[in-house]
Formats: structure tokens, C-alpha cells, sequence
């Protein structure tokens, strides 16, 4: 399992750094008008990559604001680097195209080529840092949803229920304290009922969070019926049982393959993450959700939090009434989002099969660059109404 994860990793820093090689080259080639002044650009462009894969280990044993710093501008370079390569890839196809009907840019442009190609590497990259601009306010502005869902079951002192569902936080080195504070700010603006976190929370461990202070702007959340969460897949990078004891003391209920009975009027089933199935924190497996419902009074609301949304026939199968899942941030990148579309049976939003309701969450935070293009981060507010 190791050897198959390092082989995995190797390979995708391989393709990363062809793919960072591609995009300079062509950089340097566009660069040809400004001489020796391309030298130092391409300098500066190709510590770039490099920035990303140091603070990618280097984060793992420090924690201090200049590696957040780091992580912050290397993640960025990545988001940077997609829509370079696919512009790259865009104008080397264009180009093949005049070849293959014997013509050839300078056909077109003659003497003045090399400063074209100047003024389109200008243009490229004021197209790329205008959609990082766009993909930061994405990021960082979460839009509100507003959901009403009816369960046909009657809950005797309530007809319904308000619930924040937030997802994918991932607090720690780039989502930090002026991001959670503003987060907990439109939470309680909504005066919920009950805060649901599906999953991932932390970014791989809570060093930063601790050094943040953000346990303390999460006990600020206010919800009568209190604040729940289960974990992601990004809680287990770091140590899983600190992780879980971070969490605990921030003010919220842990539901790890947990079936809870809230103020008497519905269940909270809370799944520990599909990847304890996959040989992760060996020594622990997750219930199937047939153990996990044993003994639980099926006339009540069954609300299931799961961090990833896969098996929705067997959560229906079940009789599950709302399944509450994030993880995928809708692709947080287009065309990223393409490949969740394909991979999920819906990557964002609502679905209802049979008697069972699903929302999947875009996520609140973002993993690696603060940056969303085609998405947007999200609070989803829940209204459940019961039968009378």
C-alpha cells in the first residue's frame, strides 16, 4: 500500500514538472522581444513550482506564517499554471492547425512576429491574473443557499427544522482567522436550529489552527441544538486522534459512526470517512449503515452526515430521510469540475431519490489555492418541514 502511494505521488510530481516545463518554455519563447530581461522573469516563474512541492513537505513538519505564506503563493501558482497550460495548449493546437495547411504565423504577421508574441504573452497573463482575481472573490465571498425540504414524518412539538450545513473548511494554513470570522459571522446571522459540519474541517492537522486561535471564532457559532461534525479525509493526514481532540475542543459534537437522538425529535447518523475502508488508520473500520442504524426509532427523521457522496442507493435502501455530504468542491477549478460531474452521482446541490433527500456541499474553504473558478464557496441553509 506505501510503495503503491510513493509510486503515485513520484508520478504526479513527474507530470507536474513537464507540465511547469511546458508552460515556461513557452513563456521564454514569448519573451524573445525583451532580450535579456526574460532571463530573469523565467528566473523568478520557475521558483514558482518548486515553492509549491517544498511547502507541500515543509508544512508537514513547521508551522509558522512564513511557510502559510509560502503554501499560499505556491498554491496559487497552481491554480496559475492550469489556465496557462490550457491557453498554451489552446494557441500550440492553432498553431499545428496552419502548419498543417502549409501556412505559418509569419505568413500572417511577417517582421513584427516577435513583438506579437509579446503582446499575446502580455494578454495571456492578464487573462490569467484577472481569473485569479474572479476565483479569490469566489472563494472568499460564500454565497448563502436557501433549501426547504419536506419529510413526511411528523414530529410531535416541531414542524421543522433549520440547519447551516457547512463543508470543507480546511482551516489551518491559507483559510485562517479572517476567514472563519467572517464565516461564523453569516452563521450566526441565520440563527439556526442545529450547525452540521460534513467533514474535512481541518487541513491535515490543527498546528495552525491552534496558532490561529480559530478553536475560539468556532465556539463563538451559535445553535440552540448545538454544533456536530463528522470527519473528512483530510483529517486523517495528521495525527487522527489529536486531530479529533482539536475538534472536541472547539465546542462540537464528534458523530464518528454515531446514531445521536437530538432534543428527542430526530436523528444525527454521523459516518466515519469511506477512506477507513481503504487502509487508512488501520484498526478502525467504518459500521455499515445497516449496524450503524440498530436500535435507532425509524419513525424519527434520519439526518445522515457522509463526508463523500458515493452509494446513494444503499443510503435510500436504508430509508435514510436527508443525506448531508461535501468533499467534492464542485471540481473548485473548471475544467476540474468536469471530472466531478463524471465521478459523482451529483458533485453539488440537490437530489431526491425515492423518499431520500441529498444535498452535496461546494464546500466553505478550498484545498491549496484560495481560488475558485465555475464554483462558489457555500453556507447551505436547510429548512426541513415536518408532517403535521
Amino acid at each position: 500500500m506505501k510503495g503503491a502511494i510513493i509510486f503515485i505521488f513520484v508520478l504526479i510530481v513527474l507530470i507536474y514538472g513537464l507540465i511547469n516545463t511546458y508552460v515556461l518554455i513557452r513563456g521564454w519563447q514569448a519573451m524573445e522581444a525583451v532580450g535579456p530581461f526574460r532571463k530573469i522573469i523565467i528566473g523568478v516563474a520557475a521558483v514558482l513550482p518548486m515553492l509549491f512541492i517544498t511547502m507541500f513537505f515543509v508544512r508537514r513538519f513547521f508551522d509558522n506564517g512564513l511557510i502559510d505564506i509560502g503554501w499560499a503563493i505556491g498554491s496559487d501558482w497552481v491554480a496559475a499554471m492550469l489556465y496557462f497550460l490550457m491557453i498554451v495548449i489552446a494557441i500550440d493546437v492553432l498553431r499545428l492547425a496552419l502548419w498543417a495547411v502549409g501556412k505559418s504565423p509569419t505568413t500572417f504577421i511577417g517582421e513584427y512576429y516577435m513583438w506579437v508574441k509579446f503582446i499575446v504573452f502580455i494578454a495571456v497573463n492578464i487573462i490569467v491574473l484577472t481569473m485569479l482575481f474572479i476565483g479569490r472573490y469566489n472563494a472568499t465571498a460564500p454565497k448563502v443557499n436557501m433549501v426547504d425540504i419536506t419529510i413526511e414524518k411528523n414530529v410531535p412539538d416541531r414542524d421543522s427544522l433549520s440547519i447551516v450545513l457547512i463543508s470543507d473548511l480546511h482551516l489551518g494554513a491559507i483559510n485562517g482567522y479572517s476567514s472563519l470570522q467572517r464565516w461564523v459571522s453569516e452563521i450566526n446571522k441565520l440563527s439556526p436550529d442545529i450547525v452540521l459540519i460534513a467533514g474535512d474541517m481541518v487541513d491535515d492537522s490543527p498546528k495552525s489552527m491552534e496558532r490561529k486561535k480559530l478553536g475560539e471564532l468556532l465556539m463563538q457559532i451559535k445553535a440552540p441544538l448545538g454544533l456536530y461534525a463528522v470527519q473528512g479525509n483530510h483529517e486523517l493526514f495528521g495525527d487522527f486522534s489529536q486531530t479529533l481532540g482539536y475538534m472536541q475542543s472547539c465546542g462540537m459534537t464528534l458523530l464518528l459512526d454515531t446514531a445521536l437522538l437530538v432534543d428527542n425529535s430526530f436523528y444525527l447518523l454521523g459516518r466515519l470517512d469511506r477512506s477507513f475502508g481503504r487502509g487508512f488508520q488501520t484498526g478502525r473500520h467504518r459500521k455499515t449503515l445497516e449496524a450503524l442504524l440498530d436500535g435507532v426509532d425509524h419513525s424519527k427523521p434520519l439526518i445522515l452526515l457522509d463526508h463523500q457522496p458515493f452509494e446513494f442507493d444503499k443510503t435510500v435502501a436504508a430509508d435514510i430521510d436527508l443525506q448531508l455530504s461535501g468533499h467534492t468542491h464542485a471540481g473548485q477549478l473548471w475544467p476540474l469540475s468536469l471530472i466531478t460531474k463524471g465521478m459523482y452521482e451529483i458533485d453539488r446541490g440537490y437530489l431526491r431519490k425515492g423518499n431520500t433527500h441529498f444535498y452535496v456541499s461546494e464546500g466553505l474553504g478550498t484545498w491549496g489555492p484560495q481560488v475558485r473558478i465555475g464554483t462558489r464557496s457555500e453556507i447551505v441553509f436547510l429548512k426541513l418541514h415536518f408532517k403535521p
